[in-house]
């Protein structure tokens, strides 16, 4: 008894498995073939085309558009096609579905607020919003500590494509100069040697000097090369003739 339950249900499953399989083979294959007549047509090109008009160019031969996702691209325009299944120049008959991707577009960012961070932070975060720092410029403020972004190329909440550039403007603090050496100079050589180097004539004074002609440079303070900020004023002695 037992053994004719187990063949019974050995011919039962085998009858389900071979009635779904069939169902498959005919849905999948069957059918297709014998859609619509059966005509053959070549499954024309679509990609870059608009959504509604990819629509026309598959009902003209009697095919059918289905969408099947959507997904951003920096190449193609929002609604046009991105991709087809199956490719263009395969032989199908009529009544065949054909699945296309849609393109979103480009992904659109917003530039993030980055004034005032380290270059470092300010490209980290950058990275994180999908742009790329282009181009990072340096320039001198006695405002803002060296290393720090004082500006940004766009502006914060700019919108950019994704993998957009995007240019920093960092501090490098206060620039030094070196103080050139105007002794021996002439007050009026002297004045033009430190405004050269970025620098101001500050406190004139006079005295005797046995070794210098008069109405020379015998000393300057700050001495020559030391670093200095630019427009730092630079005080000068100037010899007389007689004590």
């Amino acid at each position: 008894m037992d053994g004719r339950i187990r063949t019974f249900l050995i011919y039962l499953v085998t009858a389900v498995v071979s009635f779904f399989f069939g169902l498959f083979v005919l849905d999948q294959v069957i059918l297709p073939q014998i859609s619509v007549g059966g005509r053959l047509v070549e499954v024309p090109h679509m990609e870059g085309v608009p959504l509604e008009k990819g629509r026309a160019i598959c009902k003209k031969e009697g095919l059918y558009l289905t969408v099947r996702g959507e997904t951003y691209n920096s190449e193609y325009a929002a609604d046009q096609i991105l991709r087809q299944d199956p490719e263009s120049g395969v032989v199908v008959k009529q009544g065949r579905q054909i699945y296309v991707i849609l393109s979103l577009g480009p992904e659109i960012v917003s530039v993030p607020h980055v004034i005032g961070l380290t270059q470092r932070q300010a490209t980290i975060l950058i990275e994180r919003s999908r742009l790329e720092v282009d181009t990072v410029l340096l320039v001198s403020d006695s405002d803002v500590a060296s290393g720090r972004v004082v500006e940004l190329h766009p502006d914060a909440g700019s919108a950019l494509p994704r993998g957009g550039k995007v240019v920093l403007t960092v501090s490098r603090g206060v620039q030094k100069v070196r103080v050139p050496s105007v002794i021996d100079k002439s007050l009026e050589e002297a004045g033009t040697l430190l405004a050269e180097a970025g620098l101001e004539l500050g406190e004139i004074s006079y005295k005797f000097s046995r070794y210098l002609p008069s109405n020379r440079v015998i000393d300057q303070q700050p001495l020559e090369r030391t670093p200095v900020e630019r427009s730092t004023r630079v005080n000068l002695v100037i010899s007389t003739p007689s004590p």
